[in-house]
């Protein structure tokens, strides 16, 4: 199914600057982890749904954190909103905010550009297909181990996208885009939206035999996982919250099937339970190594995802 929204949609001046810019020749920066450098500064994480209700519970600290990416260097700032849907926050006690969390997430961005007086920063809309964080008594289940009737997916996309496009964001970002179910009623979703697209891959390499696949199914091949997004004129594609040592090999797996702008922008080290803390994470000048590999093979965007924070937006904003 093609994006035919995207023919007649109005894009800001902002969001068509960036992209001649792309066009140009020129790299943008994506933010860090948002949620990673909320954990820093003290903000309250809850191992159900992760950072969804900092918003509606500190709401300033939130400002504050995407006014730190826009100060690095950042060229665009992500909502809070990975966790935030329906699928995360159904049942948690957080659900009864959730209109509230969900319209301050995006007005915290839209504050922080405000506050930071740059104009032609973007706010890009986060949305997942991420469902809430359960337990199976002291095993965190995996995403796949939880089926989610189509309806309730087509319910909790929508109304996110109506969030969106309502608050003012300039595109939409698709993240951690892994279980192909899932991912076609969401590509279905966003196809519908006047708002551009950027969807981000995650992967894994299958330690048995080396094949890299989708990072939560190793019986979906990375290529299959790209393949289903080619349908849907999305503006930007890419990588994202995969381990950094993949990120070459996956952008090229990618071009291979997708001509348009490509992202990248990795993980680094791993969580310690229960505040979501990262421990071992690269130094930023270890990312911008990789970043400056990453732009000479034709990426057009980096940034950071978990683990990594401000300083290493800013040590990417130095290759520009």
């Amino acid at each position: 199914m093609k994006n035919n929204a995207k023919e007649s949609r109005i894009m800001t001046t902002a969001y068509d600057l960036g992209m001649q810019k792309i066009a140009n020749g020129e790299t943008l920066i994506l933010d860090g982890g948002t949620s990673t450098e909320l954990e820093r500064r003290g903000a309250k994480m809850q191992n159900t749904q992760w950072s969804a209700s900092v918003s509606f519970e500190s709401f300033d600290l939130l400002v504050d954190t995407h006014r730190a990416y826009i100060d690095a260097g950042a060229d665009v700032i992500t909502v809070n909103s990975y966790a935030s849907s329906r699928l995360v926050l159904a049942g948690t006690e957080s659900e009864k905010n959730f209109d509230a969390i969900n319209k301050k997430n995006i007005e915290a961005a839209l504050i922080a550009r405000e506050k930071s007086g740059a104009r032609d920063i973007l706010i890009a809309g986060s949305m997942s297909h991420q469902a809430s964080w359960k337990r199976d008594g002291t095993r965190v289940k995996q995403q796949i181990e939880t089926v989610i009737p189509k309806k309730d997916l087509d319910s909790a996309f929508k109304e996110m996208l109506n969030f969106h496009e309502l608050g003012g964001v300039d595109l939409l970002l698709l993240e951690m885009m892994t279980i192909p179910d899932r991912m076609k009623s969401l590509f279905k979703c966003v196809s519908q939206s006047h708002l551009p697209v950027w969807c981000g891959f995650s992967a894994k390499r299958k330690s048995e035999s080396g094949e890299i696949t989708s990072f939560h199914d190793e019986k979906v091949s990375f290529e299959e996982v790209v393949k289903l997004s080619l349908d849907y004129n999305f503006d930007v594609c890419g990588i994202m919250h995969t381990s950094a040592d993949l990120i070459s090999e996956c952008v090229g797996l990618i071009k291979k099937q997708y001509s348009g702008p490509v992202m990248a922008y990795p993980d680094s080290g791993y969580f310690k339970s229960p505040n979501w803390q990262f421990m071992d994470v690269m130094s930023p000048n270890q990312l911008a190594e990789l970043s400056s590999k990453w732009i000479d093979t034709g990426v057009n965007i980096v940034g950071g995802c978990c683990g990594l924070g401000p300083e290493h937006t800013e040590a990417q904003a130095r290759l520009k």
